[in-house]
């Protein structure tokens, strides 16, 4: 259900499930959180892609789950709210992700897909892209999805859009705040993101985690203790030597050492 490869410290991470139009169902769930946990113990990926194989990005959660939910019993927790949660987590650790993640969107991007979108760093969609949050039309809250797609949009325009359920095009999108780029074709989406991958690379992977580290501390809780945190991450960096090589390298006018260029592109689904 994903398919994942790490190639030139990216790991590109494909929801592989076609024939669903890549719907959320556990193993697609299980997929996601295991490339979540490669980035965490993996130092040397620096960078993360979210793509969609079969012409779509995500069409949302899978309702066949739901239904055979809805005939399970309650229960305290309710097996439904958990399933939900679950999701909650998965975009959480998205946000959370301490190197930058990238989305590349075709076709469908509708609830639960809408929500990955909004959860990543850079947005990049070809023209053919549509972005939806149908649930209010359907008799449920866009319950997980909405907190994150609040963070990206703001929260007045996020209810409106909501509220609606309007389908968004890629310029529509763009306009709102959704999505970063919008390109003409996917030999131009992979074009685009090549040359946000090459940028990433220019940065030293350590402070890039750093710098994920203090921002996510600065959104959860009291600034002072965000800003604590960033004086050990600070003092951290320089003394791991890094500093002292960028350094170097500005002085005469080369690359890093920790600068590689990205490539190309691997094969993927």
């Amino acid at each position: 259900m994903i398919h994942t490869l790490l190639h030139e410290g990216v790991l590109f991470v494909t929801l592989n499930r076609p024939e669903a139009r890549n719907a959320l169902g556990d193993a697609m769930l299980d997929g996601l959180e295991q490339a979540l946990e490669l980035v965490a113990t993996g130092p040397s990926v620096r960078a993360m892609v979210l793509r969609g194989a079969g012409g779509h990005f995500c069409a949302g959660g899978d309702f066949a789950q739901f239904r055979a939910l809805m005939a399970s019993e309650p229960g305290d927790p309710d097996p439904i709210a958990l399933v939900n949660r679950r999701f909650g987590r998965l975009l959480q650790g998205i946000v959370a992700c301490e190197v930058p993640v990238l989305a590349m969107v075709q076709g469908a991007a509708a609830g639960g897909g809408f929500g990955l979108v909004a959860a990543c760093d850079v947005v990049l969609a070809t023209t053919d892209a549509r972005f939806s949050m149908p649930e209010l039309g359907l008799g449920l809250p866009p319950a997980q999805i909405a907190p994150f797609v609040a963070r990206r949009l703001g929260t007045g325009a996020a209810l409106r859009l909501m509220l609606s359920g309007e389908r968004l095009d890629a310029v529509e999108a763009q306009s709102r705040g959704l999505v970063d780029e919008v390109l003409v074709d996917e030999s131009a989406l992979r074009s685009a993101a090549g040359r946000w991958l090459a940028r990433w690379a220019r940065a030293e992977p350590g402070a890039v985690r750093a710098t994920r580290r203090i921002l996510a501390a600065a959104t959860g809780g009291p600034l002072g203790d965000s800003l604590d945190l960033a004086a050990r991450e600070f003092a951290a960096c320089l003394r791991s030597g890094t500093a002292a090589e960028g350094l170097a390298a500005l002085s005469v006018r080369r690359d890093p050492a920790w600068s590689t260029p990205f490539g190309g592109w691997p094969e993927l689904p």
